[in-house]
Parts: C-alpha cells; structure tokens; sequence
C-alpha cells in the first residue's frame, strides 16, 4: 500500500491581454526554490559536497570513517572521498573511465571499480580497478587491474560483488550479457556467466551461496548458483529493473524504473511478492524514475532516489508485503545514488544533475569566445552534488520535507484529464483531454541543436542577444518571417541535453533510465552508446497514441534508418510501431534538408488529390512528425557544405514547406509545431537549455511575443490536447499548454516562403 498525500499548493498566477508580451519564469532561484528549466523546481536540503556529473555509486567504507562517491558522466570520471566527520570532500581520484561498479573486499583493504567502457579510446579495454584503502584514504593509483580478454567494444563493466568468503569477484558486463567472475587474489578471469540482456546490478546472499543479477533491458533477475557458476532461474519484475539491495529476512529490493516502483522479491519462493509504487500520485504515468536503493541496518526503512521526481522516498519495509511510503525528501536534480552511512545516522544522496541550470554565453561558436578550449555547452555545465542528510532530523522533519517534495512538483493525477487552466483568455486548445478542437492534422518538425540566441537574438521584440547571433535574419530569413507573421517563443526550453535523449523528449516527453545514464560517458568519449529495449519508455511515443486512437500518422526521417540496395536508397523504421509508418523517400541525414522538403510536398500533393477520399490512408495523417536535421550542418569538413549553407538550407525548406500547406485545403485544420531536439551547439543569455521554437495554424495569435514557460514537452502536451491525446509522462502532463500561443479566431493568411 501507498500513503497518499495531498497539499495545497498555491501558485501565483498572472492574467495577460491578448496580443501582448507574455512573461512568467525563467530557469533560476525563486523564493520557491530553484526552478529548472524543463519546470520542475528543487529545494535540496543537507550539506553538499561538489563533484563532477552522473553520481552512479556511493558505497561507505568499512570502518565508518567515510564513504565513496563514484561519477560517471561526461565530465571526467573518478572516485571522491567524503569524510564521515566533517563532509567534506578529503580525495579525489581520476580515472579514465568508470560506470556503477564499486564493490569492497571482505576485509575492506580494496576497493574494486567499475572501469565502464573505454572503446573509444583508441580501442583500449576497460578494466576492473583495485584501489588500496588504508587510514581513510583509497591509493592514488590502482594497485592492480583484472582485464576481460574480448573486444573493447564487448566490454561495459556494470555492477560488482565481492564473495563474502571467498576470492571470487562477479562483474556484470552490460554488452556481452554474461557476468565474469574473477579470482581477486590473483585476476586470473575464472569463467563467464551467460545472463538476460544488460545484466545491470548484483547482489549476493549473506552466505554466498546465491547471486541475483538486474537484467536492465529484460525486465528480469537472473538467479545464479555461485558454486557451480549457473543462471538456475530467472524472475519476472518491473520494467528496467536496476539497483538491487538485499535484506537478511530473504527479501530483496529492485528499482523498476520504467514503471514507478519497487518490486520485492522473496528468495524463498523465487517470485517477487510486493511492489512498492514510489511515485507522489497513485495514477502518475511513467516519470519518477526509481533508480538507486538503500536499506538501514535494521532493514525497516528503505530509501529509493526518484530521479525524475527529484526525491528520495522514504519506505517503511518492516512488515513483509505491507510496505507503505512514509513521505519524501527533497533532493537535487535527477539523484541517482543513495547509501547510508554504517552506523545509520547519515543518508548520502547523489544527484547527477547537480543543483542548477546556467546560461552560457561563451558557449560552442559564440562570437564572445576567444578560444575553443572551455567552451561551455549543455553537458560540460551540469555538475553532480551530493547531500549528506542527517537521518534523525529527517524523522523529525518528514512531514515538512513531504510537503515540501509536493511543493516543487508540477504534476497531479488531475492533470492526467484536465490540463493546467488558460488564463489568457479563448483559444482553441482543448482545456481538456478528449475535447474537441478545429486541428485535425499537425505537422511537428524536429530539428538540431540550436540555442534562442544563435537564430533569434537579433529580435529587437523578443529576449534576444545580439551578440550572440550566428544565423541571424540574412541566413534564416524564413525563420525571421514565420515568428513575426504567426508568434515569437522567447521562453522555451529542450528538456534534453544532448540529441540521444533529446529524440527521446521530443517524442515520448520523457527519456529512460538508461538513456540519462549512457549519454554522458557517450558524449565524453568515455564509453560505447549500444541501444537495447531499455531505451524505450514504457507508454511509448507520440505516435503509439495516435494508434491507441485510431488516428493516422507518419514519420518523416525521425527514428529512421537508410537501407541500400544497390542504387537505390529507402527508409525503415528504428522503432517496431512506425514500420509501415515511414516516408520510403524521405531520406533524412541523407539529403539535402530542401530535397527532403521536395520529397514531402511531393506526398502532401498526392494528399491533397486525394482530400474527399473515404481511404482514411490516402488523406494527410492526423500526425506527421518530421526530422528536418541540416541546421545541425557538418561543421567545417571537407567536401560538405559550409556552415552558412548548411543553416540556409534548412531555412528554406522549412519555408517551402509551410508555404506548401498553407495554400492548400488542409491549411483551415492544420497547426505545424517546430522545435531543436536540443540546444547543445550554442551560447545563450538566459539558458543553455534555450531553444528555436515556431508554432504556426490559422489559430495562432499573429504578430505576437509569447513569453510563458514552454518547453519541449509543453509542445507535445499542445499537440496532445489538438489531437485528443493522453500525456505520455508526467513531464507533458505538467507542462504548460501553449494557450497563448492559440487563439479563437481563425485567419487564413497563407505563408509565403522567402
């Protein structure tokens, strides 16, 4: 069972005129809290200790004299040491690279690490590292390191356990699937245990006689038998099973996070027996992220970090199948560790993403910058913290902290029907799921990398920069005509980072467990991107809506690949639900972005031939999303098009193709929706994170600045409401609809592309 709280939370709302600048927040401390900029807010209370980003691992040492942080992102990788006294951070220690793995020997003088994946450095394998630990203090450098013998790429260290009797450490690695045991007294590599796909976590029986094993992309545990080195069986549990903690009752705890919860398993029976909702509502759709467990010494309380929620909850455990969440702590953004300190008075929580946001106007390519070295993008700006959390003051201050937690968040379960309320007078989107609106068919364009400031900052009526300015009105002059005719978004922000999960929000207003924690070491050139089911949000992506619906939809490049067969190039499908959904001939990344513009006019053509056909198929689908990727460009490399070129191109196909629809039939019950999967590529004054958005419709307020709080997933929730769809998450059911943008009043002015 779950404790169900409920808190008023009174927001101030502010009532615009039509047709005027729209102001709310920007990211940034707020008496409320810090406000992110996907629009969820953090309070982080404890001490905090400063580190690099994605705090996988914290493990405390076995006198009780500190713990060890391990960070994994795209930063630089290594091990921090946190004094137990006086939290503060007393060692730090750099590694190539590394990834959850932190095991201690029985007898607590070594520490085994996680080395990752090390393929893109020159192919070299990673390893296991052994860290001596004496007086309070890891070595500086391994004292030794156990290496797999397969390929670099075959290698993703994971999650590791130390025998409780014997020299035989188990290593999960993630690629090949198999756990490796190794001899820890010598290194000698034992043998290999074959596991389900993306063996994540391991855990071992006080005796050491059983081992369980997290398959991440497999839904399961492996259970294996630690003296004939076997898989004697598997167990079902939640969607991306991860971090593993076991009780000495015969009980152990997994982190599903793909599906809100908590699945207790009882060794004994061999089947889970429980599951543990962690989520703040009882209803909430995917987004909370359980990813990282702890258990007190008297194994009655456990503490599971949401990471997506920004809480660690707190579970009353002590009665076998009637667990019930207490309350929640406020944390910082995405936690993805958590452990207590031996003696139980101190709770450590890593959160990957820090404690805020920054704007970056020496950013890649800005004009302000003077050297390439230090440029500051959307992944080199985020920063780990970790808060040490004094756990008798938690007890005493749970209700607070509870309220607190709710405070911060945007989402509820009656989000899940009715959306936030306008109040900025009529428009066309739907209060309401399921209302009916004049949109019928939405075009919504994905495309690459830019920041607010590199195309609209010379927009004297928007919150631009000019200085910042790379592609200003003389090379996207469609971009400059489309927001002065229709509206300017000067206040919308990618909730993702990077174009790995930036596809993942733009699409599924959400992106997994395993996306957030590949991505960093990826773009760090610190580890291998392998895609697996892991990938995939549980309630799918915008289109699985539209078919749960019954509404037509199509892909234009996104989530496409190219096939060759001799000269002739065609487009698949990436994902399961878009085969038979693919545009054959729009080739993406493998054309010129006008070309790809010509191929789609060439199909809305043949849709509109066929407007008053009873073939649902033959008309233009309710949903069509695009990838139009060539403002991304090929930066300086020989034989490509110039930079310039590259921007101007996708200028003017996205002139060319508002121009197409909106002279034609469809254009009374069309609204087109264009935004960057992310801003990485950019500088801007107010937010990494800022990006180009257009919205265009007959609806749409012309001539207007809307300033509201957008972001990527308040364009799927518009989309949604237009279309009669459910939030997918609780990031688009949060999100603020884009009223502003839309009113009631229909003006069939076409565009004329430039």
């Amino acid at each position: 069972m779950r404790l169900r709280l409920t808190f008023l939370v009174i927001l101030t709302v502010f009532t615009f005129p039509t047709l005027a600048i729209l102001q709310f927040q920007s990211p940034g401390p707020t008496q409320e809290g810090y406000l992110l900029p996907n629009g969820w807010r953090i309070t982080p209370v404890g001490e905090v200790v400063h580190m690099e980003d994605l705090i996988l691992n914290i493990v405390p040492t076995p006198d009780n004299r500190a713990v060890v942080a391990l960070h994994s992102g795209y930063n630089p990788h290594g091990l921090v040491v946190i004094d137990g006294k006086t939290d503060e951070a007393v060692q730090r220690i750099p590694l190539p690279t590394s990834w959850l793995g932190l095991a201690w020997h029985p007898d607590g003088s070594k520490l085994y690490v996680s080395g990752g994946n090390n393929s893109s450095n020159k192919g070299i394998r990673a390893p296991i590292y052994v860290l001596d630990y004496k007086d309070n203090r890891l070595s500086e450098q391994p004292s030794a390191t156990f290496m797999e013998t397969v390929a670099p790429t075959e290698i993703y260290w994971s999650g590791l356990v130390h025998h409780p009797a014997k020299n035989l450490l188990f290593a999960a690695n993630r690629t090949a699937g198999n756990i490796v045991v190794f001899d820890s007294s010598s290194g000698r590599l034992i043998t290999r245990i074959k596991t389900e796909v993306n063996p994540y976590d391991l855990v071992v029986t006080e005796d050491g006689r059983m081992l369980y094993c997290s398959n991440w992309a497999s839904d399961s545990v492996s259970v294996i038998d630690t003296q004939i080195f076997k898989v004697i069986g598997t167990i079902q549990v939640g969607d991306n099973p991860n971090d593993m903690v076991m009780s000495k009752d015969g009980r152990f705890f997994v982190a599903c996070s793909n599906d809100n919860s908590v699945v207790v398993v009882d060794t004994k029976r061999g089947y889970a027996v429980e599951v543990i909702f962690t989520s703040l509502y009882p209803s909430a759709p995917e987004g909370s992220t359980p990813n990282a467990l702890a258990l007190d010494s008297e194994e009655k309380t456990l503490y599971v970090a949401n990471a997506d929620n920004n809480s660690v909850a707190v579970v009353d455990v002590s009665e076998p199948g009637e667990s019930t969440v207490l309350g929640f702590i406020p944390t910082g953004w995405y936690p993805s560790a958590v452990a207590l300190s031996p003696n139980g008075n101190k709770l450590y929580i890593g959160n990957g993403k820090g404690e805020k946001t920054t704007s970056n106007i020496k950013g890649p390519h800005s004009p302000l910058q003077t050297t390439r070295v230090g440029q500051p993008t959307t992944k080199s700006t985020v920063k780990g913290t970790v808060n040490v959390v004094e756990i008798p003051w938690v007890r005493q201050k749970l209700r607070k902290l509870t309220k607190q937690v709710y405070a911060n968040c945007p989402y509820n379960d009656d989000l899940l029907v009715k959306a936030k309320p306008s109040k900025v007078g009529p428009s066309i989107v739907p209060p309401q799921v399921g209302l009916a609106s004049p949109i019928k068919h939405v075009l919504y364009i994905i495309k690459e990398n830019r920041t607010y400031d590199q195309v609209f900052g010379d927009l004297p009526q928007g919150n631009g920069d000019p200085r910042l300015t790379l592609f200003g009105r003389e090379i996207t002059p469609n971009h400059h005509a489309i927001a002065e005719q229709f509206v300017l978004l000067d206040n919308l922000y990618c909730d993702a980072e990077v174009s790995r999960d930036g596809h993942q929000w733009s699409n599924a207003a959400y992106a997994t467990d395993f996306v957030e924690k590949n991505w960093p070491a990826s773009y760090g050139k610190k580890g291998e991107y392998r895609n697996t089911a892991a990938l995939f949000p549980s309630s799918g992506y915008i289109w699985d809506q539209c078919a749960r619906k019954g509404l037509t939809y199509r892909s234009y490049g996104e989530m496409a690949r190219r096939v060759r067969k001799g000269s002739t190039v065609k487009v698949v499908a990436r994902v399961p639900t878009l085969r038979g959904h693919m545009a054959p001939n729009y080739l993406g990344w493998g054309a010129r972005d006008y070309e790809n513009a010509a191929e789609f006019i060439r199909e809305f053509d043949e849709y509109e031939e066929n407007y008053n056909s009873e073939d649902q198929n033959k008309r233009l689908p309710n949903l069509m999303v695009m990838s139009l990727p060539e403002d991304h460009t090929k930066g300086s490399r020989p034989g490509a098009p110039t930079i310039q070129a590259s921007v101007a191109s996708n200028d003017y196909a996205l002139g060319m193709i508002l121009d197409r629809v909106s002279h034609s039939r469809y254009w009374p019950e069309l609204a087109v929706f264009v935004i960057e999967d992310d801003a990485q590529d950019g500088p801007d004054h107010v937010d990494a994170r800022r990006t180009v958005g257009l919205v265009v419709s007959p609806y749409v307020r012309p001539g207007t600045v809307d300033s509201t709080f957008y972001t990527t997933s308040s364009m799927l929730r518009t989309i949604e409401l237009l279309l009669g769809l459910q939030p997918m998450s609780q990031y688009d059911a949060a999100a603020n609809p884009m009223y502003a943008s839309f009113g009631d009043k229909r003006d069939l002015r076409p565009y004329k592309h430039l």
